[in-house]
């Protein structure tokens, strides 16, 4: 890391974490860089937080100009959550109205688990819907209420209701490999089924989410995705720290790493605590499902989560053009994903491989017969 990423983690680690460690001195223009990068990866408003519980910090020589222009972003952060609790909170009504169980996935049911809550850049919002009749009668609302409705895949529809984004769900994660995808569905299920529901109260009302268990292991599969497809976001880490450091208490980890064997994510798992271990200042002793004897150097994983550019995840497939040649629309995208999936292939195979299979087939799709 660079001075500007090595201060940049000791005031995100402080803002969420409650690290202390002081920081390195900066000129002006790299205080500008920082910002910016904390604008790259989602956490603005975590930095600022860090920023000022390290305010007496001789380092920490921010000019005035720039910490206004911080200060207002952090405003239009936490103005932006108020709007997104309110309107999830009335979305999830509707539908708890109608008797349809809906359980909100991630975003502002994590955000709860944060120092700040509203300092936790939202997204959209996610809803899960376990037993195929309700799920259809909600995606019939939203096709009504929502402006546009359309089919992500066969078990998503996105919409937005209000100004949010909203997507419906009848499969919470899903793995491409139809095997683990099956002990996958069947974990999820059996817990949905089985366990005590688990609650939080958003503006005021009282919203079902995931079981402690399950919501870890469901954090742990999404980011492994991520890793899979795009590389891994520095938001997503901090979450899976963050639920780990306040529900880790309640999670059964002898079961979690039972179903990580099941299906075959130990390895991937093991590089995620890594970069808790790296990045976030976890130890060993917080992270049951770290197994050193599977652990490698993430050097280059760290390296490429701090310089991440969604640029090389676009969308490539093959076109046929007006000769009998076919090419590929972006060839840059296309080598960053054979590379990225020769570089991963160690840490989940059975996975890799079918997601490296579902990808080029969708690209050859786009050929013109």
């Amino acid at each position: 890391m660079d001075i500007i990423e090595r201060n940049f983690m000791r005031l995100l680690r402080s803002g969420t974490f409650g690290d202390d460690e002081p920081v390195e001195p900066m000129s002006h223009w790299k205080w500008r860089r920082l910002y910016q990068l904390s604008l790259m990866h989602g956490v603005s408003a975590l930095v600022h937080d860090g920023i000022k519980q390290r305010a007496d910090d001789i380092f920490v020589n921010i000019s005035d100009d720039l910490m206004q222009v911080w200060q207002k972003n952090t405003s239009e952060v936490e103005a932006d959550n108020l709007r997104m609790n309110n309107l999830t909170a009335e979305l999830l009504q509707i539908f708890q109205k109608e008797k349809l169980r809906p359980i909100l996935l991630k975003g502002q049911a994590i955000a709860l688990l944060y120092p700040i809550p509203t300092h936790r850049t939202g997204g959209d919002c996610d809803i899960f819907f376990p037993y195929e009749p309700q799920a259809n009668k909600a995606d019939s609302w939203a096709e009504d209420n929502g402006t546009p409705a359309s089919r992500q895949d066969r078990y998503t529809l996105t919409y937005t209701w209000k100004g949010m984004a909203v997507e419906n769900h009848q499969r919470m994660q899903r793995l491409t490999n139809a095997i683990l995808n099956r002990r996958l569905q069947s974990i999820i299920e059996s817990e949905i089924r089985c366990c005590d529901s688990t609650y939080v109260k958003i503006a005021d009302i009282r919203i079902e989410t995931l079981p402690p268990t399950l919501n870890l292991l469901i954090e742990i599969t999404r980011i492994a995705r991520y890793i899979i497809n795009d590389g891994v976001r520095l938001k997503q880490l901090i979450d899976l720290g963050m639920m780990l450091r306040t529900i880790g208490a309640h999670v059964d980890f002898v079961k979690l790493q039972e179903w990580l064997n099941h299906l075959h994510l130990q390895r991937i798992a093991t590089l995620e605590a890594s970069l808790l271990i790296e990045l976030l200042g976890f130890s060993d002793d917080e992270l049951p499902f770290y197994l050193p004897h599977l652990a490698t150097n993430t050097a280059s994983t760290a390296e490429e989560l701090l310089q991440f550019d969604s640029s090389h995840t676009d969308e490539w497939y093959f076109t046929q053009g007006k000769n009998i040649f076919v090419k590929s629309n972006n060839s840059k995208a296309m080598m960053w994903q054979v590379r990225h999936s020769a570089q991963y292939f160690k840490y989940c195979p059975s996975e890799m491989t079918t997601n490296f299979i579902k990808n080029f087939a969708h690209s050859l799709s786009h050929i013109e017969e």
